[in-house]
């Protein structure tokens, strides 16, 4: 009875024993594992971005500093590694540009005179690659460049203002009295088919939609600043499959064919020459350039949080 005693104590104390040490050791890894592996799940964040926006195309040859307009929106993140972010956009943003912005050592933009804007609603989905990692598995607060990519659906649909004239510089008559009521007004322009479009001599030369596919593409820098938060910066450009972002893309139309089919008001502002005491450009003569597709961008400061997941899994010292 006393030896079955003392073996039963023993196993008692080995276990006991064996017990102490995991805790120990479990302890002594703790600072280890949280530097290793700071959270469970893949993170789901969500946020807002705010920022700027522009466009390039037949109506900038660059970047035109004093077009660009706000844009903001919201996105949302799931973070599928440490590598890999899928991306989530609800954007909205101004595009606009102006031939005067280019028109002091260009005879042709100058005597063009066209102008533009637009709103910009765009949905779209984009992956997000991770230079240094990012996310559940990185030391202390994650940060790392990346890279992304995607496709989106974007709404637009480009205005001008108009400004009634009765005459030009030169006294010659310009606009007539029907015109008079649009004074300062935001046109649209698809719906005037400024190019000829669904004219009976250019039938072939359809209005263009005003929902269209992009490529969101770019590049960014992204921080978390503690548990829960990240904020980040970048640059991403849109590739679009449309020249007339700014209504601008193949030839003049004659203005009898363009006022015959949608009125005086298309005929006024398909070419804006006119109002400076410039002719009329010919017919056929080069209005844009199609073979040149137009782009728009954003650069824009973001700020997420983590809803779902990303909760600690082991204490921090």
């Amino acid at each position: 009875m006393i030896a079955k005693y003392y073996i039963c104590l023993l196993t008692a104390v080995m276990r006991t024993a064996k017990i102490f040490l995991f805790c120990t050791l479990s302890l002594l890894m703790v600072p280890l594992q949280a530097q290793k592996k700071l959270f469970k799940g893949k993170p789901i964040e969500f946020g807002g971005t705010i920022g700027v926006s522009n466009y390039m195309g037949d109506l900038a040859k660059a970047v035109a500093v004093q077009e660009f307009n706000p844009m903001g929106g919201l996105i949302c993140r799931f973070n599928l590694s440490d590598w890999v972010t899928l991306r989530g956009n609800a954007l909205f943003g101004q595009i606009s540009g102006d031939d005067k912005n280019f028109a002091d050592n260009d005879a042709f933009r100058k005597q063009r005179n066209l102008n533009f804007k637009s709103n910009i609603v765009e949905f779209g989905g984009t992956v997000e690659w991770n230079f240094k990692g990012f996310g559940e598995t990185q030391n202390a607060n994650p940060r790392s460049p990346f890279l992304f990519g995607g496709i989106a659906v974007f709404k637009f649909n480009p205005k001008t203002q108009f400004k009634y004239m009765p005459t030009d510089p030169n006294g010659v008559a310009l606009h007539g009295t029907e015109l008079q009521k649009y004074d300062n007004q935001w046109i649209e322009l698809q719906p005037l088919g400024t190019e000829g479009q669904e004219t009976t001599k250019y039938n072939d030369r359809r209005r263009y939609a005003l929902t269209q596919i992009s490529i969101p593409i770019g590049m960014g820098y992204k921080q978390q600043f503690n548990g829960v938060w990240a904020w980040g910066v970048e640059l991403g450009v849109r590739k679009t499959f449309t020249d007339y972002l700014d209504d601008v893309s193949l030839d003049y139309v004659d203005n009898q064919i363009v006022g015959g089919n949608s009125g005086s008001l298309a005929a006024a502002l398909k070419d804006r020459g006119p109002e400076l005491g410039y002719q009329n450009f010919d017919n056929g003569m080069g209005r844009g350039n199609s073979a040149n597709k137009d782009w728009y961008m954003f650069l824009n400061f973001t700020i997420t949080r983590k809803i779902v997941g990303g909760k600690t899994i082991c204490f921090q010292f």
